[in-house]
C-alpha cells in the first residue's frame, strides 16, 4: 500500500531501501534545508567490491559539518574522487549483465562539475529514473520543514549505512551479484547494485 507523502533526504546512488521508499510514496518531498549530517548516504553509498563491501564516499569542502543546511554543502574536487568512484564502478560491475547497457548513460555524472552536492544527488535520482524507466516525481523544500507539521511521513534520515540507526528494514530476496562465486550475497547495497545484475527486473525487485 503506498503512502500518500514522505519527506526524505537526497542521497548519493540512494540504497535499494531507500528507493523502496520512494515506490510506495505517491509524494516525494526532498529535504535540502535541513542540516548536512555526517556519515548518512547524502554523500556516500555502498556497493559489491572485488574484495567485498566498498564504500564510495564524495568529498566535500570543509567547514561543511553538521550546522551546514544540506542546500550549501559543497563538493570538493582538490582529489580526482570522480575518477576513482568511476573506476570503481567498472572494477565491481563490468562483469554483471547490465552494466554495458547502461554505462553511457551513468558515466557523464562523473564529468560535469557539480557545485553543490545536492544537485549532484538530484542528478543520479534522476538517471535512476530514466534507467528504471519508472517517473520519479518529487519536489524539494523551499524552506525547513518541521516534523510536527509535515502531513505526512518523515523519512528522514531513516535508511542509514550503520545498522544501528537504521529505522526501515525490508525483506530484501537475494538476487544474483557479480561476486558470489567467493563471498557471501550483501544485501541493501546502492540502486546501481541492483540495476546493474538485473536491469529491467530492478522495478519488479523493488515492489515486490
Amino acid at each position: 500500500m503506498k503512502s500518500e507523502s514522505i519527506l526524505i533526504e537526497p542521497q548519493y546512488w540512494g540504497s535499494i531501501s531507500y528507493f523502496k521508499e520512494l515506490f510506495l510514496a505517491d509524494n516525494i518531498v526532498l529535504d535540502i534545508h535541513s542540516n548536512f549530517q555526517k556519515g548518512t548516504y547524502r554523500n556516500r553509498c555502498k556497493i559489491m567490491g572485488p574484495n567485498g563491501l566498498l564504500s564510495l564516499s564524495v568529498p566535500l569542502i570543509k567547514g561543511n559539518g553538521q550546522h551546514t543546511v544540506f542546500e550549501d554543502v559543497k563538493i570538493s574536487y582538490s582529489e580526482n574522487w570522480r575518477k576513482d568512484h568511476w573506476q570503481s564502478l567498472v572494477s565491481s560491475y563490468r562483469r554483471s549483465a547490465y552494466f554495458e547497457y547502461y554505462e553511457d548513460q551513468i558515466s557523464p555524472i562523473y564529468t560535469n562539475d557539480y557545485e553543490f552536492l545536492k544537485d549532484f544527488n538530484l542528478a543520479s535520482l534522476k538517471i535512476v529514473s530514466e534507467l528504471l524507466q519508472v517517473p520519479i516525481s518529487f519536489q524539494v523544500t523551499e524552506s525547513y520543514i518541521t516534523k510536527e507539521s509535515f502531513e505526512g511521513n518523515d523519512r528522514r534520515d531513516m535508511v542509514h549505512p550503520n545498522p544501528r540507526k537504521m529505522k526501515l528494514t525490508y525483506d530484501l530476496p537475494k538476487y544474483q551479484q557479480v561476486f558470489m562465486d567467493r563471498m557471501d550475497f550483501l544485501p541493501d547495497l546502492s540502486i546501481l547494485d541492483i540495476l546493474f545484475n538485473l536491469g529491467p527486473r530492478s522495478v519488479e525487485y523493488l515492489r515486490q
